[in-house]
């Protein structure tokens, strides 16, 4: 059973890292305080660019299979710093698609929860 919680009239938020995963590697990283599933409907059905970031960016949607992978972050982890994390980190890794439209990264410091989230897409990855 999923449960929503909502306080003071507001659902309170989560914090998710994401990866869109492709045969040859990642092709997206973002993050949300969306439940992964309403974000990745969003990604693919929004007609605005900056909403469905990949329907915008990535031609290859309508024929590839895709799989996205969602880590859920600890309430009191920035989200948008385990992303710019862990789009460098996959790229060092070599873990990034050449063909990837992730956004440029910002500088970041070093997290666990990028590491953590890192090595499970590593592992996913993995034959």
């Amino acid at each position: 059973m999923l449960t929503l919680r909502v306080r003071e009239g507001k659902l309170e938020n989560e914090a998710w890292v994401y990866a869109w995963a492709a045969g040859d590697g990642v092709v997206y990283v973002g993050a949300t305080a969306l439940h992964p599933a309403a974000r990745t409907w969003l990604h693919l059905n929004d007609d605005d660019p900056d909403v469905g970031r990949m329907r915008a960016r990535y031609p290859e949607l309508a024929t590839e299979e895709l799989q996205v992978l969602a880590w859920q972050l600890p309430e009191d982890v920035d989200r948008q710093q385990v992303r710019h994390g862990a789009v460098t980190l996959l790229g060092e890794c070599g873990l990034l698609s050449e063909r990837h439209v992730c956004d440029p990264p910002l500088p970041a410091q070093p997290h666990a929860e990028t590491d953590r989230f890192v090595a499970a897409v590593a592992e996913h990855l993995t034959p």
